[in-house]
């Protein structure tokens, strides 16, 4: 499916961090305006947001349990995107040359 971006959208973070499944991660605060996103730190010390679908929480210690990478896209109105799939309001996306995340709001489909 193909989608165009309606609105603008910035990424949040500089940086993105790739988790693999079975990475083990600390979990922080759960996001009080999106339910059911994760604060995590990886073996590293980065901290990221991970969907409740991709971890398993147990105490203050996850799981991740499927590939995830928190990559956001910035982008612009006007531009046609590959729908990836979707997970809790965000979108993955990709054109030609990269692929990561945007707010779903900020898609609709397109032909």
């Amino acid at each position: 499916m193909r989608l165009k971006v309606v609105k603008p959208h910035k990424a949040s973070f500089s940086y993105n961090v790739a988790f693999k499944k079975g990475d083990r991660v600390k979990v922080g605060r759960e996001d009080p305006e999106m339910p059911g996103w994760h604060w995590c730190q990886d073996h590293e010390g980065a901290w990221s947001w991970i969907p409740e679908e991709y971890l398993n929480v147990d105490g203050e210690e996850g799981t991740i349990t499927t590939d995830y990478d928190t990559r956001e896209l910035t982008v612009e109105p006007g531009e046609i995107l590959e729908y990836v799939t979707e997970v809790k309001y965000w979108t993955l996306c990709r054109d030609r040359d990269r692929e990561g995340w945007i707010p779903t709001q900020n898609l609709e489909p397109t032909q």
